[in-house]
């Protein structure tokens, strides 16, 4: 079972969003009341940005656009992670999936979420939230995508161009 390797790919999101010194958790604000959550959550985890920030391109990223996250899709009015069992993945307005959470687990300050994409075979999601940041990825072998902590409630979402990576050329 690949068990391992996504649980190694878990912990690496979650360095990863650590090592960026994003260690404070997002504004009140970015965290949507039921209220709210109601009218979002059909529309997807992640919530249009409109934001004039601009990011420096890498060869690796073939796409992306900021993004706000509706927490409450995945915690409850105290911070604890949520045992949700599907939810919209609105990665870009093309690129739209169930997800699928197999697994949800508490660590410390935060949680996390492990799964796979419905009807896609062979994808696989996991999805970290620590010390007040989230962190996603999302692969199948129709792309890769992640989504990444920018600044205060403001997240990136990127499609990876798996060519211009090492080993990616052939």
């Amino acid at each position: 079972m690949r068990i391992s390797a996504l649980v190694f790919s878990v912990c690496l999101l979650a360095v990863s969003a650590i090592a960026c010194g994003s260690a404070g958790r997002p504004a009140a604000s970015s965290l949507e009341t039921p209220a709210m959550a109601l009218s979002t959550s059909s529309a997807g985890l992640f919530l249009d940005a409109n934001s004039n920030l601009q990011l420096p391109s890498e060869p690796h990223i073939s796409r992306w656009r900021l993004v706000k996250i509706d927490f409450s899709q995945l915690l409850d009015e105290s911070g604890q992670a949520k045992k949700v069992k599907e939810f919209t993945i609105n990665l870009f307005p093309d690129t739209v999936y169930t997800g699928v959470v197999t697994q949800t687990e508490e660590m410390g300050d935060g949680s996390t979420w492990v799964g796979y994409l419905k009807d896609v075979e062979y994808s696989e999601l996991s999805m970290v939230y620590t010390s007040g940041v989230y962190i996603g990825h999302f692969a199948s072998p129709m792309g890769v995508y992640e989504v990444t902590f920018v600044k205060d409630d403001l997240y990136r979402v990127i499609q990876i161009d798996q060519q211009q990576l090492p080993g990616g050329e052939g």
